[in-house]
């Protein structure tokens, strides 16, 4: 045992303060940042200097960049073996683009980190610590030695902590010990030689159960947890949807640019044209078929998007997670502070046996013994613990008790417990000791005394408060034994199951909490986007199946049995049956307990559906990972549900998740919107090539001049596409079916055979008209330092630009025009149309850049038919779209969600 652990554990707990400088009322703000300034911030991560460097690495791993680099390397060798024809220019122009394609992604890729990372400082690790003995809310960043914690259930122990007090507390020592048991701890002085102390908490540990004060002795790389090298806490999970469909499309693009590549290349050498002709061309097909910008725009993408769900209380703790959020079919909800306010408030108190309300003694008697079975603390912002206990202590001021006053009575209290759905605690009255339960009716039941028929009035009374929608908290009691009373002077975990027989009830209570106002417009738009929603609670069926016909999950008449499952008989069925419900209707869980969540996220999943499931427990942690996406609270959750998660609800809001799905569909649409834009100028790129190989005429577009498109022209606009917002249409369309990825046969159609093939079309066609006019006769080898290849080489690529500006319009929607948004409205979009519009006038008539892309001017009269191009392409686009509108009008079939189905 570390000796350090077993000296500070053998202390008596007023040792304990002296051997760390401290006191039971806390550290004074001027010994804090003393020693803060000595010991450094509570942080266990050490800085990575060679993070940055590694991921500027990866960005050269991709197969685009290696594609890139190997084709310089090939320019290289052919200009070692053939000097006079300057294929190193293309050489260091290909291993420029790739360099600055990396670097690119590195930036953006950073940028986007380092904007995560404000973003979770919104939710830094908040601890209760007692300082010049007040209560106060600490960043756990700023704990130093001496300090004294306060701990709950949910709590992530923020560092290395002696007990001096603890109520049944239960703490998770899995991340340092690989144990799944929670052990229990205790607050006396301990000899022993164990590895684990029974009065000591660790860092990064959690706290499954009751309450703690305890005093720090060492933070950040001090602790236990900080000498364990970047333990891993978490689940290693399988890779996006996104992440899967982007590396699909990239080797799919390869592959394709390989193949041509490679393929005209044998042809040419097999036709006996020179090798440094098939070079030349084999390193245009390449070029021309591999989207240089493509990756670095999709991280852009992703990180606006995840900044736009922050200002919608959506916070996305990974940039893959911002798609897949988008994909969600089914929400798994919780219903206390997600679909309602969670302004728990008692609006009734009856007699159990006769459902009639309570005077006014009886009332105080009540709220008296409801108050022993809680655990409430009072902070400088008020009341602090569980939601229900709080309001029990916020109703004693209305009924004339003083809270500080009952408070100061209760001897023990046993913490609430999930699996046993109530709490229990010990009253001290003038009577003698009262051992109260507050729960759940149907969990406190089995402990009354009394006949059959009282039993079943109470029953009834609750089932008809239940269905108001209220929840309903029994609580019983019954006077302690001597003996009973004698064993409080140390309780041990038994005690609670001994004490809890032959009791009394009390009474009933039941507590409103309203649903939030705009929940059911939220379902509303849920059930037009073909979103299921699936209500799991701890609460009565009665209750939650009200709050289910509130918010529009049920309607007022449907069969309850259909409707809800209790966790009852959701313990009994297999998953295989679980499905089979779900598939018949179920859509309500009541009286589950957090690990049952696991079973309907699994039945889910076998159904193959992507499924959000939303947590705030220590218990709903394996859930969250379970999900394919998990959300946690981010003001009632706990560290540990937090952790687990992908996404956090700023503001607990069930609206905020149906935001952040349009977000994440709306992001998946304009990836699919600038990858289709990106595409189709390939086919213009391609074209020249093939006629090149196959006929004998120039060549109409170079390597520089490809490159100046992809990564010149068409960034911008590709940004702007990323960046649209979303449109009515993104939550009137079914979830995106998976096994559809993001490069479809229908958007390969449509970029590279119909628009790609009119932009090839044209801008070949303007190309040989100047070289005719010109007087160039068909077959005739024309020098590519000639002024006429010069100016045809111009036009074709001003015309290509020209033509991109009605594919960029065409592209904002799937059926409509793309003008009617206005282009106002997206400031990038209109950016890049004038980026266009001037580099195609720069190519023909700016020296400087004629110089770069071996380019020369045409009349004004041809480059005026360039400009017939954007018309040409935008036309034709909006006439396809036309048919395929009124051929889905008569067909009636619901468009895929996806911006170009052919």
């Amino acid at each position: 045992m570390n000796s350090r652990l077993f000296h500070i554990g053998r202390l008596v707990p007023d040792e304990v303060f002296a051997h760390l400088h401290s006191r039971s009322s806390g550290l004074r703000n001027d010994e804090v940042r003393e020693r803060l300034a000595h010991v450094g911030p509570n942080r266990f991560d050490q800085p990575d200097r060679w993070k940055n460097l590694r991921r500027l690495a990866r960005q050269f791993t991709n197969f685009f960049t290696l594609l890139l680099f190997l084709s310089a390397a090939i320019c290289m060798v052919a200009h070692f073996v053939n000097p006079g024809e300057s294929m190193n220019v293309l050489g260091w122009a290909l291993f420029g683009v790739a360099l600055l394609n990396a670097m690119f992604s590195f930036v953006q890729e950073y940028r986007a980190e380092k904007a995560m990372e404000a973003l979770k400082n919104f939710l830094p690790q908040l601890v209760q610590v007692r300082r010049d003995d007040r209560v106060v809310e600490q960043n756990a960043e700023e704990l130093v030695p001496g300090d004294v914690v306060l701990l709950a259930e949910g709590d992530k122990v923020p560092a290395d902590l002696r007990l001096v007090e603890s109520h049944d507390l239960q703490v998770d020592n899995s991340p340092l010990t690989g144990e799944s048991m929670p052990c229990d701890l205790t607050s006396r002085e301990s000899d022993t030689q164990a590895e684990e102390p029974e009065n000591i908490c660790f860092a990064g540990c959690t706290v499954v159960r009751g309450t703690g004060l305890g005093v720090v002795f060492a933070t950040g790389i001090r602790t236990e947890f900080g000498k364990v090298a970047h333990l891993s806490q978490t689940i290693k999970r399988s890779s996006s949807p996104l992440e899967r469909e982007t590396s699909h499309m990239v080797r799919v693009l390869t592959i394709i640019a390989c193949i041509m590549g490679v393929g005209f290349f044998l042809y040419g050498v097999l036709s006996g044209k020179p090798l440094w002709t098939n070079l030349v061309f084999m390193m245009g097909i390449i070029v021309a078929n591999v989207p240089e910008g493509l990756l670095p725009t999709f991280t852009l993408s992703l990180a606006m998007g995840s900044l736009r769900m922050a200002k919608k209380n959506v916070l996305v703790k990974s940039l893959n997670a911002v798609e897949s959020l988008g994909a969600v079919h089914v929400i798994c909800s919780d219903k206390t502070g997600t679909l309602t306010l969670n302004r728990l408030a008692i609006t009734q108190m009856v007699a159990a046996h006769s459902g009639e309300a309570l005077s006014e003694s009886e009332q105080q008697d009540l709220l008296r013994f409801a108050l022993a079975a809680s655990e409430v603390r009072e902070t400088e912002a008020g009341l602090f613990g569980d939601a229900l206990d709080v309001a029990v202590a916020a109703k004693c001021a209305g009924c004339g008790l003083d809270f500080h006053e009952v408070q100061a009575k209760i001897r023990h209290v046993f913490a609430f417990d999930v699996q046993k759905r109530r709490s229990a605690g010990v009253l001290e009255t003038e009577h003698g000791s009262m051992f109260v339960v507050k729960g759940a009716f149907e969990a406190i039941q089995p402990m009354l005394v009394g006949e059959r028929a009282a039993a079943d009035q109470a029953e009834s009374v609750m089932q008809k408060m239940a269905g108001q929608g209220l929840r309903v908290i029994a609580v019983a009691w019954r006077k302690m034994a001597a003996a009973e009373d004698e064993r409080l002077a140390a309780p041990d975990p038994s005690l609670q199951d001994e004490l809890e027989h032959n009791l009394a009830l009390a009474g009933f209570i039941g507590i409103e909490d309203p649903v939030r106002p705009e929940v059911p417009r939220a379902v509303e738009k849920c059930r037009k986007a073909g979103i299921d929603i699936i209500l799991i609670t701890g609460d009565h069926q009665g209750t939650a199946l009200a709050v289910a016909q509130r918010i529009g999950i049920a309607g007022e008449g449907d069969d309850a049995d259909m409707l809800c499952l209790t966790g009852k008989i959701l313990e009994k069925l297999s998953v295989t049956q679980l499905t089979e419900k779900i598939n018949e209707g179920v859509r309500v869980f009541a009286r589950t307990t957090p690990e049952q969540k696991m079973k309907i996220v699994t039945a889910l999943q076998q159904l193959e559906k992507v499924v959000a499931m939303t947590g705030d427990g220590v218990n709903d942690a394996p859930a969250l990972k379970a999900a394919d996406v998990g959300i946690a609270m981010g003001r009632q959750g706990t560290d540990v549900a937090r952790e687990s998660a992908q996404i956090i609800l700023l503001d607990d809001n069930f609206a905020s998740i149906v935001a952040g799905i349009e977000e994440g569909r709306t992001v998946f649409m304009n990836i699919k919107k600038f990858t289709n834009y990106v595409l189709v100028s390939n086919g213009p790129e391609i074209l020249p090539y093939l006629l090149y190989i196959v006929l004998p005429v120039p060549l109409a577009l170079n390597v520089i001049q490809i490159l100046s498109i992809d990564l010149g022209t068409d960034i911008i606009p590709s940004m702007g596409l990323g960046q649209e917002p979303p449109s009515a249409e993104v939550m009137e369309q079914p979830p995106r079916d998976l096994a559809r990825g993001l490069l479809t046969p229908a958007l390969l159609v449509h970029s590279y055979l119909f628009l790609g093939l009119l932009e090839g079309a044209w801008s070949l066609f303007l190309f040989f008209y100047v070289l005719v006019n010109g007087g160039w006769q068909y077959g005739v080898e024309l020098p590519t330092d000639s002024p006429l290849y010069r100016s045809a080489t111009g036009i074709a690529l001003a015309t290509i630009l020209l033509m991109q500006i009605g594919n960029l319009i065409g592209r904002r929607y799937d059926l409509r025009s793309g003008l009617d948004l206005g282009l106002l409205t997206n400031k990038l979009i209109l950016f890049g149309i004038v980026i266009q519009v001037f580099f195609s006038w720069a190519t023909l008539y700016w020296p400087p850049v004629q110089k770069v892309l071996n380019t020369a001017p045409v009349s004004t009269g041809v480059y005026g038919l360039a400009w017939l191009g954007i018309i040409l392409i935008f036309g034709s686009d909006y006439l396809r779209k036309r048919l395929v509108s009124a051929r889905r009008k008569r067909t009636k079939v619901t468009p895929p969600p996806e911006p170009a189905s052919f």
